[in-house]
């Protein structure tokens, strides 16, 4: 299950809805770069020692998928783009797994979640249960952790469990993760709870007055020009 927001009205609110599609500090759609995945995994230097996860590398290439497929449906310049993306994050995926599997540090776990949620995003199967092992054995470790409830919270409510996901933004929402008022309010608006979509909004309008996207999302939303409705047995 997800959620797909709806409008009464389309035209007035297309340009809300272009900015509440993307979570906030997510870009428009732009070329997605070329990486080569040697560089990820630097060699061992000699026989018998271990080799290098280079984080800088990784966290380069996570960014620029961010960039496109951090809500769904992803924004991609092109379908060739898409496509590659979907390949770099599935074959990251699977390098991480076969060197790590949920053993991994905490760092890493929290970046081996975030990459599972954009592989769910692109459509990779199983990507969302890679995240959720990872989100929940991280948070096994640091139950307090801001930013991996966080991003578990946006994993559940991107599958459709927003009930299960309120406790996780709100967790973060109070350790200070300003992005967490707005998956909130759009946590319960997908809830069909306007009332306190409205006021998270708000409160993530408060805190982001440049973001002014939300500003529009919610006059939509206090218009009823703009909803969401539970949708079953796939996500929109």
């Amino acid at each position: 299950m997800g959620f797909l927001l709806t409008m009464a009205r389309v035209a007035a609110v297309a340009a809300c809805m272009a900015g509440a599609m993307l979570l906030p500090g997510q870009a428009l759609a732009k070329e997605y770069g070329h990486y080569d995945f040697k560089l990820v995994l630097v060699p061992a230097a000699s026989p018998g020692t271990a080799g290098r996860l280079d984080v800088g590398y990784l966290d380069r290439m996570m960014r620029d998928v961010g960039q496109h497929a951090s809500n769904y449906p992803p924004h991609f310049d092109s379908a060739q783009d898409q496509q590659r993306a979907q390949r770099d994050v599935g074959s990251l995926m699977g390098m991480l797994d076969a060197g790590f599997g949920t053993a991994a540090p905490p760092e890493l776990l929290l970046r081996m979640g975030i990459l599972g949620s954009f592989g769910h995003n692109l459509q990779i199967p199983n990507a969302a249960a890679y995240a959720q092992a990872r989100f929940i054995k991280l948070l096994q470790a640091k139950p307090g952790d801001a930013m991996a409830n966080y991003h578990y919270g946006q994993l559940l409510s991107g599958t459709g469990r927003v009930t299960e996901a309120l406790p996780y933004l709100t967790k973060a929402k109070d350790k200070g993760v300003v992005p967490a008022l707005y998956a909130l309010g759009m946590a319960h608006l997908a809830q069909g709870d306007k009332a306190k979509a409205i006021e998270m909004l708000s409160a993530y309008q408060q805190a982001q007055p440049a973001d002014q996207s939300v500003g529009k999302l919610i006059q939509g939303i206090s218009g009823g020009k703009v909803e969401a409705k539970q949708v079953g047995g796939k996500r929109w």
